[in-house]
């Protein structure tokens, strides 16, 4: 089994990504994302084999320090041709480059390569393996009406897949005030 971390968003921003899975079905291009019965996300990490002894209490301290965190989805883009995935890609942003680089460290082990830090690329996944045309099409749906989303992160959570399995969560509160004493 593998197992990732993964951050969610705020039940509209999640919505408004699900819409777009249904688009993509009701289209005929792919239903992957709706097969997954998983909420809409963002990827920080992904391993294959067991977790690291010490994993999930690592992510404990990554995670008591990270806030709800404001998130943009500005287009739709693949991973380029043979890649198979279409997804939504998020603006860019220093604060979520470090929390992803810090998930991966506090996790240990080796992740997969496209989730090392200097290699990782922000995304919302919206369709899995599909064929370049079928990516085309995707692209050309979102193209029609596509609207930045903006919209929040609200839970980190740590899942074993397939099927999608949630070991732990950790919900992100509104931004906390600095008390001076």
């Amino acid at each position: 089994m593998a197992f990732a971390v993964t951050l969610l968003f705020d039940p509209d921003t999640a919505s408004a990504i699900a819409a777009r899975w249904e688009l993509l079905a009701a289209a005929g291009v792919s239903r992957s994302m709706l097969d997954l019965d998983y909420r809409p996300h963002v990827t920080l990490v992904v391993h294959d084999g067991p977790l690291q002894a010490g994993a999930a209490a690592a992510l404990d301290d990554v995670f008591a320090e990270v806030d709800r965190t404001a998130v943009t989805l500005t287009g739709v883009a693949t991973f380029g041709a043979g890649s198979g995935v279409c997804y939504a890609a998020l603006a860019p942003s220093a604060d979520l480059m470090r929390l992803q680089a810090t998930t991966v460290s506090a996790v240990g082990g080796a992740c997969r390569p496209h989730y090392q830090p200097r290699n990782w690329t922000p995304h919302c996944t919206l369709a899995t393996e599909i064929s370049d045309p079928e990516m085309e099409r995707a692209k050309a749906l979102f193209d029609q009406d596509w609207q930045c989303l903006e919209g929040f992160f609200v839970m980190a959570e740590l899942v074993e897949f397939v099927p999608v399995i949630s070991l732990k969560c950790w919900s992100l509160p509104a931004a906390r005030s600095i008390r001076m004493p």
